[in-house]
């Protein structure tokens, strides 16, 4: 053995243990953190649930008597119905819609497509309770077009707060999904298919019905899935809409019984919020199931020039003029009613607008200590909350993507399953998490750090598929030159990974600020007088029968997000200006 490979040999398993076996204190705090702060709330929930006397009562013992109760109530029955029937119908329509559009605009000759494409994810943005009350302005049973339609045109209305009403706004709601989840597949579909077809003499419609349509399969199931799950557990609408018609989801079911019960959280609403868990959870496992064989929709494997676009013929202008009066009177004019509803005393159509214009609901949020309380909670929830979840999941996902950490297989299921579960149950779990555990959960369960830590893990998930992305498309191999060269996995992630990903971990930023400022599910068994937030604050300011005020809210929550998002922007063009 000759002295050269005496001195060569022994470095290469130190290399191959700094590369691939990275592993330190600090990665697993990192994981352990994500796993509590996941894991933990479900944990007292479902002990409480199979107790016969909420925790803090003596006497209590095993029991499934919550279930029986449950189950025996007609009234959860019947919101169980209620639920199932919502979120099939506002699935179908947002799938058909979104499929629609998305063919519309990455396949057609449609005018105006690259504007409107765009427009189609106004719901993401707008907060969902701003949405909602918007709605209610115009298009609930007094809203300002129902009764320039019914009383002033003598025409037959629609009715906003019955099933099929609600569906519909669940439907625009959720719709975003269905449409970038079907423009992705199209976006990278092979696009000399739907030319084969045309060089065989197949019109649009033949195109449509063999060759575009069928590559949308997986992505229908896919976001079809989604929606359903996510419409599951929707408690916004039911409060709002469902309300005036006595008609309850779930969601709503759960949060009236713990408002009207003498005891807080009877053990029937832990078990309901188990319900909704494991429906949520089975749901994700059938979807993860019935994905795992897509290949058989693969169009391609290498990069292909985009088909010719299909042509309309005289469609082209009708269908534009028809995304466009989608966009606006889902969007836009909900907006406008929402703004004007904020500024008179009432929105009627008896008196001209202008005549009832008022600064009253401004004025009351700034008068009540509680209203006005709610906006400065809400931004400093957001500021901070985002920011410590975006640091939090920078780490665990280059942990996940970018170490050797033995257990790094685990945090991509465990970032994404806190958005899978209901806010709802996320909301129950953290209630009991803070009262089972003395510390630090008497800090947390009467202040507003609790309800940031709820807020914060029920949407890390946000954060996380923003960043996995970005990181897939940094090579590993920068990583391992810095191992290579002596620093560990620590310093290159600081020094070499994360400057990398600053465009997505602003994303990000953005994104979780949006979402902060406008979640409320999980925070709503957590309020306490004096840790309000604007959503919250807006559900109890509707039950009292305020509109004006909560129209107000909702305002100033839009405000923000602009905000927020104009920021954002602003910085992104900003940096790509130099670089230009």
């Amino acid at each position: 053995m000759s002295p050269h490979t005496l001195a060569v040999a022994p470095a290469a398993p130190r290399d191959r243990r700094r590369r691939h076996l990275p592993a330190s204190p600090g990665q697993y705090a990192v994981w352990a953190a994500v796993a509590v702060l996941t894991l933990a709330p479900l944990v007292p929930l479902v002990v409480t649930s199979l107790r016969s006397q909420p925790y803090y009562l003596p006497g209590g013992v095993f029991s499934i008597d919550a279930y029986r109760q449950l189950f025996a109530d007609p009234a959860f029955r019947e919101a169980a119905w209620n639920t199932v029937v919502f979120a099939l119908c506002a699935t179908a329509l947002a799938l058909l819609l979104g499929a629609a559009f998305a063919v519309l605009v990455t396949r057609t000759n449609l005018p105006g497509k690259l504007k409107l494409g765009p427009a189609l994810l106004a719901p993401l943005l707008i907060p969902p309770l701003g949405l909602i009350v918007g709605w209610e302005s115009l298009y609930g049973p007094a809203g300002y077009l129902t009764q320039l339609w019914s009383k002033n045109l003598h025409l037959p209305a629609w009715n906003l707060t019955s099933l099929p009403g609600m569906s519909i706004l669940g439907a625009v709601v959720t719709l975003p999904i269905a449409y970038l989840t079907c423009k992705a597949v199209l976006d990278g579909a092979d696009g000399t298919l739907e030319d084969a077809v045309r060089a065989c003499g197949g019109g649009t419609l033949r195109i449509l019905r063999t060759v575009t349509l069928p590559m949308l399969r997986t992505a229908l199931l896919d976001s079809g899935m989604l929606i359903f799950t996510l419409c599951l557990e929707v408690l916004g609408i039911p409060l709002f809409l469902g309300r005036p018609a006595n008609i309850q989801f779930i969601a709503s079911y759960l949060y009236d019984t713990w408002s009207s019960s003498t005891v807080p959280d009877p053990p029937t609403v832990s078990a309901g919020a188990i319900l909704l868990l494991v429906v949520a959870s089975v749901l994700l496992v059938i979807r993860g199931r019935l994905l795992r064989h897509t290949a058989r929709y693969t169009s391609g494997t290498r990069a292909t020039p985009p088909a010719r676009p299909l042509d309309l013929g005289r469609w082209r202008i009708p269908a534009a003029v028809g995304m466009t009066g989608f966009v606006a009177l889902t969007c836009v004019i909900p907006l406008l009613g929402l703004a004007l509803m904020s500024s008179v005393t009432d929105l009627t159509t008896l008196v001209a607008p202008w005549h009832l214009w008022s600064a009253a609901n401004w004025q009351d949020i700034w008068d009540d200590p509680a209203l006005h309380h709610a906006i400065t909670n809400s931004l400093l929830v957001a500021a901070i909350g985002s920011t410590a979840t975006v640091a939090l999941v920078a780490l665990a996902t280059v942990i996940a993507h970018h170490s050797g950490f033995r257990l790094r297989r685990t945090l991509p299921a465990l970032l994404v399953y806190p958005r899978a579960t209901p806010g709802i149950v996320f909301g129950v779990g953290f209630f009991w998490l803070f009262l089972i555990v003395q510390w630090p959960g008497v800090l947390l369960r009467n202040s507003l750090w609790g309800e940031l830590l709820a807020l914060s893990v029920r949407n890390m998930t946000l954060a996380y598929i923003v960043l996995a992305p970005a990181l897939s498309r940094i090579s590993p191999e920068l990583a391992k030159a810095a191992a290579g060269s002596g620093a560990s996995w620590w310093t290159t992630t600081r020094r070499i990974t994360l400057p990398l990903l600053r465009p997505a971990l602003l994303s990000a930023l953005v994104l979780m600020f949006v979402t902060l400022v406008s979640d409320y599910d999980p925070v709503v068994f957590l309020t306490k007088p004096g840790t309000e937030l604007l959503g919250t604050s807006m559900l109890q300011t509707w039950g009292k029968g305020l509109p004006g005020p909560v129209a107000a809210m909702a305002v100033v929550q839009i405000v923000l997000v602009a905000a927020a998002l104009s920021l954002g922007l602003g910085w992104t063009l900003r940096k790509k200006g130099r670089h230009a």
